[in-house]
């Protein structure tokens, strides 16, 4: 009887220490911190603790064993007691630390005790890389119910068999739709199926607006997918959600105006917060241009789109017309976002009428605001099927089929972009972005502008206290000649 209790116990701690939903992401090393020892992140949940359960194999340009992670507990149901929610989930997220390597490559091995869980050669990007390699996509679940999606999850598993190399994937928000949903065993379900592709490439986020939960407060996604929060960014409030890495030539921001677009910031606190940390972090981005040229804006939320029965894309442009001052003042060069469920490519546009920009054929120069693309055709049940609306003044195309965003960066002049169909892996939509020698040197003059600015304020300053000292020493001087001539005056006349 003991021994089959003991083997009962043994079978169901297996079961509950069965990591799920691996899934990588990109560390403090690509943030400005540059923290060599938090390059990439692994990450997996368990129904367990399972303490001292794990262990991960490295070979890089040096070979390592860690047998240290950091566990966290997540209790869905604390989150939402005594509220019409009522959900009662579990589950604790390990995450293991790798640092940085010298070697573009590196293999992990992770192992449940002596048993193999995952293996995989991944590429890690490097902060001084020549060419930049991510893809962009997003408004996706893994339901399958319909099987919009499904094409999408095939692709990644051809791309993975093929030995293909992005240096990330970039999601454009909506997971699942919704994670919270059924107890969130919709979201252990996300997990579980998207770890087909995040756990072979580093798997960056944007929140959106189906990733709140029942209160809003994105508990379920913020806790399982480790975005680059720092204290700077005040994350503590949920509202404010900021943050921003370099992979070569680029430097990516994310930012989530989910309390602004849906009129829920009645003080302007969240975006006043928001627009402070946007700016000091362009501005930072400007002073680094002549090494990382492209600045690159992912989020949620479009600014332009062509769903007019939404009132995101009858009125964003006024919701995020701050945002899109500082994107035009500081030049950025792309904006990419979900939320309209497919492919969209808009004109450079700015506080909703055009600008001045070149094109010629599919290559696009001097352009005043940022082109603008909208990667919403991951695939999902929620909703009509991916369609094409009427078109509007700033619309250049539209494409209704599941596909993914390819962004590569060539150098510090060249920037491709491709729209490619899941289905058959066409490239659907091309354009290129060029520098030219007056943008680049427009951008590189950016980075002096400031302080320019400062420098003469400064210079001024000086010019001006000078010429106060020298106006008192003159009128002292004059009054102490005066006061000398009046006291010989008064002495001659006393004689």
């Amino acid at each position: 009887m003991f021994l089959i209790m003991f083997l009962f116990l043994t079978i169901r701690t297996q079961d509950q220490c069965e990591p799920f939903g691996i899934r990588l992401f990109l560390g403090h090393y690509y943030t400005f911190l540059k923290i060599d020892t938090d390059a990439l992140r692994i990450v997996f949940n368990t129904k367990s603790k399972c303490n001292n359960y794990f262990s991960l194999q490295v070979k890089g340009d040096q070979d390592f064993n860690l047998t240290s992670y950091k566990t966290k507990f997540l209790n869905m149901t604390d989150v939402y007691v005594d509220t019409k929610a009522n959900i009662q989930y579990e589950t604790y997220i390990h995450t293991f630390q790798i640092p940085i390597q010298q070697t573009s490559k590196i293999q992990y091995i992770l192992k449940q005790k002596d048993s193999l869980v995952k293996e995989a050669i991944v590429k890690l990007p490097h902060l001084y890389q020549n060419t930049t390699k991510v893809l962009f996509f997003g408004d996706m679940d893994s339901s399958w119910k319909l099987n919009r999606s499904k094409p999408t999850f095939d692709w990644f598993e051809q791309q993975i068999k093929e030995e293909t190399e992005f240096d990330s994937l970039l999601f454009t928000g909506d997971m699942a739709y919704d994670l919270e949903s059924e107890n969130c065993l919709r979201g252990e379900q996300w997990l579980s199926r998207i770890s087909l592709f995040t756990s072979q490439y580093p798997f960056m986020i944007a929140p959106g607006n189906h990733d709140g939960g029942y209160d809003y407060k994105q508990t379920f996604l913020r806790q399982n997918f480790q975005m680059l929060y720092l204290n700077e960014y005040d994350t503590s409030n949920y509202q404010n959600n900021f943050y921003s890495f370099n992979i070569g030539l680029v430097h990516f921001i994310q930012y989530d105006p989910v309390m602004i677009v849906y009129k829920a910031d009645p003080n302007n606190s969240t975006q006043e917060r928001l627009l402070s940390q946007f700016k000091n972090d362009l501005i930072q981005a400007v002073q680094n241009r002549q090494e990382v040229p492209w600045i690159v804006v992912f989020t949620h939320y479009p600014i332009y789109c062509n769903y007019m029965d939404d009132d995101q894309c009858v009125h964003n442009f006024h919701y995020l017309a701050e945002f899109e001052k500082l994107f035009q003042e500081y030049h950025v060069d792309l904006y990419i976002s979900g939320h309209q469920h497919n492919y969209q490519r808009n004109m450079p546009y700015y506080q909703n009428h055009s600008v001045s920009f070149q094109i010629d054929g599919n290559k696009y120069y001097n352009y005043e605001s940022p082109i603008s693309i909208i990667e919403g055709a991951g695939g999902a049940d929620y909703g009509p099927e991916i369609m094409i609306y009427n078109d509007q003044p700033y619309t250049v195309k539209q494409l209704a089929e599941n596909g993914v965003g390819l962004l590569q960066v060539m150098n510090k002049t060249h920037l491709q972009f491709q729209h490619i169909q899941v289905s058959t892996n066409q490239i659907m939509d091309e354009i290129w972005i060029i520098k030219t020698n007056e943008s680049a040197n427009e951008s590189a003059n950016e980075s002096g502008i400031s302080f320019n600015i400062w420098f003469t304020i400064y210079i001024l300053d000086i010019m001006l206290a000078i010429i106060g000292c020298l106006i008192m020493f003159f009128y002292f001087k004059n009054k102490s000649n005066k006061s000398k001539i009046y006291k010989k005056a008064l002495d001659s006349n006393l004689v």
